[in-house]
């Protein structure tokens, strides 16, 4: 069953006020720089490729927290969807956001492929991008955002507590 083409209406936060999601024009509720960034060692990534900020998630974190738990799901979607092309063999659409390839950061470490993690910012992005591939539906966009600022501002509380 393919969701159906409602347009999301995010509620902007009152404590946001100067900003709206409009992903078409690259605004969007959430920016990395929102947040402190990562210090622990064990989250470091690659040389060259920008740190991460505070929060983060797992894949399976982000499957459970903004998508309802289906992390089977949410792992095809990352993967890409499938098809065949004319010739038979079988491409793999991409994640795109307003023609532009959606890339994670991944934490360098260990051997085999490292494990991706997600700033608020990178999930928020992720929505839209499945919404925009008509994976998701509006509803589904604005309960995902709702979760993501409400995160957020567990997150700046404990900050302004802690000075």
């Amino acid at each position: 069953m393919s969701p159906k083409p409602l347009e999301p209406i995010i509620v902007e936060p009152d404590d946001l006020p100067e900003r709206t999601a409009r992903p078409s024009r690259g605004q969007f509720l959430l920016y990395d720089s929102d947040f402190p960034l990562e210090t622990d060692p064990k989250f470091a990534v690659a040389p060259g490729v920008r740190p991460l900020s505070v929060p983060h998630f797992s894949v399976g974190e982000v499957a459970d927290v903004a998508f309802g738990g289906d992390l089977e799901w949410l792992k095809h979607q990352l993967k890409g969807k499938r098809y065949r092309v004319a010739s038979g063999h079988t491409k793999s659409t991409p994640l795109l956001l307003n023609g532009e390839l959606l890339e994670f950061r991944s934490v360098s470490r260990g051997r085999g492929i490292p494990p991706k993690r997600y700033t608020l910012a990178d999930i928020e992005r992720l929505a839209w991008a499945l919404y925009e591939r008509g994976d998701v539906d509006g509803q589904e966009v604005q309960r995902v955002s709702q979760i993501l600022y409400a995160i957020a501002r567990q997150y700046w509380a404990r900050a302004d507590r802690k000075h």
